[in-house]
């Protein structure tokens, strides 16, 4: 099977993801703009409108034919509201988080229905460097996007903000904000990676979650499970004979 067949099996069960977001504004008041209050009330009083939202973009792919779908749980991070689009379909769907994984990155959403297609699980062990992958997804907002590259590493540990990923696959594949969350794939249109980060400075340089981390929660994600790691609470020193 080509590149192009295996796409054209692979792209039904990519779905499109949009999360809506509850974000702060806050302006200044032109009231205050007059000399005399804003000596009364100081220079920065301000006050919140009402409740502005913005809309975030991801990608995901349909797992099981009644509508579980794996993407990043970034995506869906301090979401109000999900909704889904399938592929060739212009109305979207609402959709819940059954369980998600911070951690790791990973989170579970449903769609009611029945016999979506979809995706299945590779061993991403068995893949080795230089290996053929594609991804698809929508960067920038542009649907079902396909790239491909090869596996440029494995084993990967990089640190995102607050998150800290470990034994990611890097490839050079393109991807771009709005893969996350999407399928890497390898030549039998099985999943590899999730897609999940890109580095911004330099063209080449991407980064997924190998399919074998992704099957080691999975079933809990599907239960329904929100996972949290419990840390130790201690710390280190030096000790002597004193």
């Amino acid at each position: 099977m080509n590149i192009a067949d295996m796409v054209e099996r692979a792209t039904p069960a990519v779905v499109n993801i949009k999360s809506k977001i509850k974000v702060n504004s806050v302006v200044n008041n032109p009231f205050f703009n007059d000399p005399f209050f804003r000596e009364f009330f100081g220079d920065n009083y301000h006050y919140d409108l009402s409740p502005q939202y913005e809309t975030g973009i991801g990608t995901g792919f349909i797992i099981t034919a009644d509508g579980y779908i794996l993407t990043n749980q970034h995506v869906i991070e301090n979401a109000e509201s999900i909704t889904v689009q399938l592929n060739g379909k212009t109305e979207e769907m609402p959709a819940r988080v059954i369980g998600k994984d911070r951690d790791l990155d990973l989170a579970v959403l449903k769609i009611e229905g029945s016999g979506f297609p979809v995706l299945k699980l590779g061993d991403s062990d068995l893949m080795r460097v230089g290996e053929w992958v594609v991804a698809i997804g929508q960067p920038y907002g542009l649907d079902h996007t396909v790239t491909t590259g090869v596996i440029s590493a494995k084993g990967r540990p990089i640190n995102i903000e607050d998150r800290s990923y470990k034994n990611l696959i890097q490839t050079d594949a393109a991807i771009n904000p709005g893969n996350s969350g999407g399928p890497l794939l390898n030549l039998n249109g099985e999943v590899i990676a999730i897609n999940t980060a890109v580095n911004v400075t330099a063209q080449g340089i991407g980064f997924a979650i190998p399919a074998d981390t992704v099957r080691e929660v999975l079933d809990d994600l599907l239960q329904g499970n929100d996972i949290i790691r419990p840390f130790l609470g201690v710390s280190m020193r030096d000790i002597n004979e004193e």
